[in-house]
């Protein structure tokens, strides 16, 4: 298993990952960028509302590998 870094950023905010984190192979990469990012906009939904909540994924060598995004957006409807 490898090391990889998954730094979390908005337009606010930008958090980069010192530690790390040991996954299997991409999927697990994939899957953790994903669960990350969702647990963020899950915990603080109207923080994130409107914007775009993204990960940079590093690594050992610390060459980005995977970015992922995630977006909100509440659209109210005439008349509800």
């Amino acid at each position: 298993m490898a090391r990889y870094f998954f730094d979390i950023h908005n337009s606010r905010f930008s958090a980069l990952d010192e530690f790390g984190l040991e996954c299997a192979d991409q999927d697990a990469v994939s899957a953790e960028a994903l669960r990350q990012l969702c647990t963020i906009a899950k915990d603080e939904p109207l923080s994130h509302l409107h914007g775009t909540l993204g990960a940079i994924v590093r690594n050992y060598e610390h060459h980005v590998v995977l970015t992922a995004t995630v977006s909100l957006s509440i659209t109210w409807v005439d008349g509800a």
